[in-house]
């Protein structure tokens, strides 16, 4: 009898230990498949429409993945002598995404989208370099109750740039 649980015992854990490991591959596949990879979205949909001629893409810009619940801190250096383009985009039901942008030294508040109905792009300029910090976060919907929903997905940050003009 002894023999027997032996045997039976060594059967159901080796069939026990092929499963575990078939899951695990499985499980593994399918978070591949269903991950999004937000690197470069800011080279397609709503960002994509507001590339401008003349401007080249700015080697700062950057895709993430971001929630209805996450706030993206993002520094950046900014040559003098430059015109720039910030745009913001993601998914239609993270919409309207918030920035704003503060000077890191003084921490002083630069601009906030929210003055101007959370549009996503803005045209500025600088004459000297300047290092400036942008706080973003998306909205999303909300439901009937007024209630915020949860939602996922990327943030697209597209950053042009162009020397002025002499």
């Amino acid at each position: 009898m002894t023999l027997f649980l032996k045997i039976f015992n060594l059967y159901i854990m080796r069939s026990l230990t092929k499963l575990l490991i078939t899951q695990f591959f499985l499980l593994g596949f399918s978070a591949l498949l269903f991950s999004q990879d937000c690197e470069t979205c800011f080279k397609q949909g709503d960002c994509r429409m507001d590339l401008h001629r003349g401007y080249k893409i700015y080697s700062q810009s950057k895709g993430v993945p971001i929630t209805t619940s996450d706030t993206i801190e993002l520094n950046v250096v900014f040559y003098g002598q430059k015109e720039y383009i910030f745009t913001f985009c993601t998914g239609k039901e993270l919409y309207p995404i918030h920035f704003r942008i503060i000077d890191p030294d003084s921490g002083l508040l630069i601009y906030d989208n929210k003055e101007d109905r959370y549009i996503e792009s803005l045209g500025v300029g600088f004459e000297v370099t300047k290092n400036l910090k942008f706080k973003i976060n998306v909205l999303g919907k909300t439901n009937n109750a007024g209630g915020q929903l949860y939602y996922s997905g990327c943030l697209g940050m597209l950053f042009q740039y162009k020397s002025y003009d002499k």
